[in-house]
């Protein structure tokens, strides 16, 4: 695969347009949000004219999950809560071989789902993982083309969560089946797979290699079986860990999306970027920023989205780490000026 990502996988900037829409709906400000992670905000106003890296669109993808609370980003009529992913790969420890993982997490999505919708099967050379979305309840809106966009996504999503168990993931692919009936258009996000494609199926299918699929693996430790780590995966891989990715990112922004992912501490974002603090501290100081005042600026956003989603106090401060919800307490008056239940009120939401 690496040779396909050399150079960055561009899609039409118009496949924002179904998550811009959310998020107006959500009356969340698509610029600011656009700023925080590094991007130009006019990217607010998807055209076809303009395009967007595919890591850039997971990482909006992600940021806005999280800002939703829903890990389907409201493209389909069953929520999926966040934290539904954390939740599949927790169950997956158990799995001795990649055919374990994927049939785990086949039952796992099954059942936050609602429906018989992936499967697993050993075949003579392959083990294939299949997604038959034909009864799936995708919100009414939804058009067929980003149908088999958010699918094909998918696919890629899966690829990375099993790399996130086993680096034999990434070179075990022997072939690909999607549901779209024939190439061409915006189709540029298929370049991420180094694999034959067959379109017009009937149903989506990853074939891996019976062999590298079978094969007994040594399972990270549980902290690492996260969808922060998914995420990260798939911005590494299809971006590249090269000088490419570290121009197209700044640290900044790259340490916001860590934080916005739940991961806190500034040694546990140094050691996910493959630097230590010290140089964390470093690079971001040279942009004008500090892991401090990131820290707070994300940790501030996401409680004042909790809270107005009526989530408790208590609640809020365990979601965001604090040790009692007191200590949240001082934090946010700190922050704001105003305790979380002043803010509630002067909001109108009490």
């Amino acid at each position: 695969m690496n040779d396909r990502i050399d150079q960055p996988i561009a899609v039409s900037a118009e496949r924002l347009t179904p998550l811009f829409d959310q998020a107006n709906a959500a009356d969340l400000d698509v610029g600011a949000l656009l700023q925080s992670l590094d991007l130009d905000p006019a990217l607010a106003k998807a055209s076809k004219s303009k395009t967007i890296s595919l890591a850039d669109y997971y990482r909006i993808q992600n940021r806005l999950a999280i800002l939703f609370g829903d890990e389907t980003l409201h493209l389909s009529s069953r929520q999926l809560l966040q934290g539904s992913t954390d939740f599949v790969l927790k169950n997956v420890d158990s799995a001795q071989n990649l055919f374990d993982a994927m049939r785990i997490i086949a039952r796992s999505y099954n059942l936050l789902h609602g429906g018989e919708y992936n499967s697993v099967a050993k075949r003579r050379g392959s083990v294939d993982y299949v997604i038959d979305d034909r009864e799936f309840t995708y919100a009414p809106e939804l058009e067929i083309e980003y149908q088999y966009f958010s699918i094909e996504s998918t696919l890629i999503f899966l690829h990375c969560m099993l790399m996130t168990l086993s680096s034999d993931a990434e070179n075990a692919i022997n072939s690909l089946q999607i549901r779209r009936p024939l190439p061409g258009g915006d189709c540029a996000h298929l370049a991420y797979w180094n694999a034959p494609i067959k379109f017009g199926a009937d149903a989506y299918k990853i074939s891996f290699d019976r062999t590298i699929a079978l094969k007994q693996i040594s399972m990270p430790p549980a902290d690492a079986l996260t969808s922060n780590a998914v995420y990260q995966k798939i911005v590494d891989v299809v971006a590249g860990k090269h000088a490419q990715y570290e121009e197209t990112f700044s640290i900044a922004a790259r340490v916001r999306d860590a934080l916005s992912r739940g991961v806190v501490e500034q040694g546990d974002v140094a050691e996910q970027m493959g630097v230590s603090a010290a140089t964390l501290r470093r690079r971001l100081s040279n942009e004008g920023a500090s892991f401090r005042d990131l820290r707070r600026e994300v940790l501030n956003e996401t409680a004042k989205r909790l809270l107005l989603e009526k989530q408790s106090v208590a609640d809020v401060s365990e979601t965001l780490g604090f040790s009692e919800y007191r200590a949240f307490n001082r934090a946010f008056k700190d922050w704001n000026g105003v305790t979380p239940k002043a803010f509630i009120r002067q909001a109108g939401r009490a």
